[in-house]
């Protein structure tokens, strides 16, 4: 477990600048990917349909009730999505992170942007939480596939969630196989999970059989693969040439775990989820 959450904490602590400066997310501190359903008109718009689900999911959709909103943001990343939703809804995030160098990230912008109260983050392990009290709901952004630990995912979160607390999950999934599995899906699977460490990526019905046995059931499942936007073949050719060639670095690892990933996505091998559970 230690040796899989070091190896997450280097890649992000050595990548994230970068990620920030030339990623998609780029100019809204976020990580994760655009979604384009049909109904944004700019990439802002596109990098925030994640929130905008996740907003509905655990504010707009709940019976009204005097309970205050505690978030637990697990695998924040530089806060994005934390102060995104802080700055719209009255709402208190904690947020949790392997990389000490995200969390300073994360924490400077909030003081920048005047959400330090409603917003704080701090470095750990979402496999061993620290005690947080009263989360009334939790949401992770393509991050539960970088665990080392299902089970004891689940069962962190389900300490810490009351009844009809809600999670979500939003990541890539191992899609099922309607076909023996061939070679080649397994290899670029395998380029995937190593580029990116990720060492949880599998079926949903299997992180749902984990959730199940931690008293979650699923509340909606929604895809959203078919609004993630593919890479142009020459760029991705020359993304994995340069992700090969410098796959000891960080950068190259990751350059070359997201040319994985597209060859995974346009094939059918993965799928992007947005999940939600909820407590019984």
């Amino acid at each position: 477990m230690q040796d899989q959450a070091g190896r997450v904490r280097r890649y992000y602590n050595k990548n994230t600048f970068w990620m920030l400066l030339f990623g998609q997310g780029r100019g809204e501190a976020l990580i994760h990917r655009p979604v384009w359903t049909g109904k944004e008109r700019s990439r802002k718009e596109a990098l925030h349909t994640v929130e905008r689900l996740i907003a509905r999911a655990l504010l707009a959709e709940r019976v009204p009730n005097q309970t205050a909103r505690h978030i637990l943001d697990l695998g924040c990343g530089a806060g994005g999505s934390a102060l995104w939703l802080a700055a719209r809804y009255p709402i208190s995030i904690t947020g949790i992170t392997l990389s000490p160098f995200q969390a300073q990230t994360a924490r400077r912008i909030a003081l920048l942007y005047g959400l330090s109260d409603s917003c704080r983050f701090q470095v750990a392990d979402f496999n061993q939480l620290p005690e947080i009290r009263e989360i009334t709901d939790a949401y992770a952004i393509e991050s539960f596939s970088h665990g080392s630990d299902p089970a004891a995912f689940f069962t962190q979160i389900g300490n810490l969630l009351p009844g009809g607390g809600r999670l979500i999950l939003c990541d890539d999934f191992v899609a099922v196989e309607e076909e023996p599995a061939s070679d080649r899906r397994e290899r670029w699977l395998s380029r995937f999970r190593e580029g990116w460490h990720l060492q949880s990526l599998m079926r949903a019905e299997d992180v749902l059989d984990y959730a199940a046995q931690q008293g979650f059931h699923l509340v909606e499942r929604v895809k959203l693969t078919e609004y993630l936007r593919q890479t142009p073949p020459l760029i991705r050719q020359l993304q994995l040439l340069a992700g090969k060639t410098l796959r000891k670095s960080a950068w190259g690892a990751s350059m070359y775990g997201g040319g994985a990933l597209q060859i995974c996505q346009q094939n059918g091998w993965t799928e992007y989820l947005f999940l939600v559970l909820e407590k019984r």
